[in-house]
């Protein structure tokens, strides 16, 4: 006679349970119908925009600024050739009313006996490299709206000729600062490193710190090559030479580019001296 695997009541109590889970599960199905959380879509506010100015900084040595001494509300005139404008070189002479103090002792040449007085609206400078001799009349200024020299350049953007001058020597005193300082190797031949150049790109900071550099041209001689790097790498954090006295306010520029050249070491086959 064959026996049923499970007896009743097991059979009943699994119809109990599995309809109580059916119910329970429609029971859920109801439930999130009701109480289903709505989403409510945001839009994002996009961000304001705030128009700022923007004023271009040229990072360049300042060079004399073309212009007339006074403003003429006229249009420019019409391109002529210049000629040479005659600088006197600034000088002293002694005064009885002067001060007695250290303070008061001019820097600038003293005047000689005979010298020739430059007119009252004669351009002045700290030191003249040449003077014109055959500088022909005064010519008429140029009706430009700015104030400038007769012999600056259109993209100039310093008025005092001096300045612009003591600018371009302090670059000059630059450069020659980390030439200096660059010790070339010895041994070499003379015909290699006599030919020898490179060029390299340094990065100053506001404070006159000397903050990098890269290679813009290297030489191509490995040693050469790694004596001006060791030299540089040496300078990096190292405060440039100050400006000059009369000058304070005149800083280096942002990027310098010294070149170093081997033409004057000494070199394995040159003559003993």
């Amino acid at each position: 006679m064959a026996t049923g695997a499970f007896l009743p009541r097991e059979l009943a109590l699994a119809l109990i349970l599995a309809a109580a889970v059916e119910a329970g599960l429609f029971g859920l199905f109801i439930v999130a119908g009701i109480d289903k959380a709505k989403v409510t879509a945001h839009e994002v506010q996009a961000p304001e925009e705030i128009p700022i100015a923007v004023k271009p900084v040229m990072d360049d040595l300042p060079l004399l600024k073309l212009g007339s001494k006074k403003v003429k509300a006229k249009l420019p005139d019409m391109w002529a050739k210049q000629a040479p404008v005659r600088r006197f070189e600034e000088t002293s002479a002694p005064s009885e009313k002067a001060e007695k103090t250290v303070q008061a002792i001019p820097t600038s040449r003293v005047a000689t006996k005979d010298a020739e007085a430059p007119p009252p609206d004669a351009a002045i400078a700290k030191e003249v490299d040449q003077k014109l001799t055959d500088a022909g009349p005064p010519k008429p200024e140029p009706n430009l709206p700015t104030e400038g020299a007769a012999d600056g350049v259109k993209n100039g953007t310093e008025t005092d000729p001096l300045k612009a001058r003591a600018a371009n020597l302090y670059a000059a005193k630059l450069i020659q600062w980390f030439q200096n300082r660059f010790q070339r190797p010895t041994g070499m031949p003379c015909a290699v490193i006599h030919g020898l150049t490179a060029t390299a790109q340094i990065t100053v900071g506001p404070d006159r710190t000397i903050t990098g550099f890269t290679f813009s041209k290297p030489s191509g001689n490995a040693d050469f090559d790694e004596r001006v790097k060791t030299s540089l790498q040496a300078e990096v954090g190292q405060e440039l030479p100050p400006p000059p006295p009369l000058y304070p306010d005149l800083k280096p520029n942002s990027l310098l580019t010294p070149t170093f050249s081997g033409k004057d070491a000494p070199c394995a086959d040159s003559p003993p001296e």
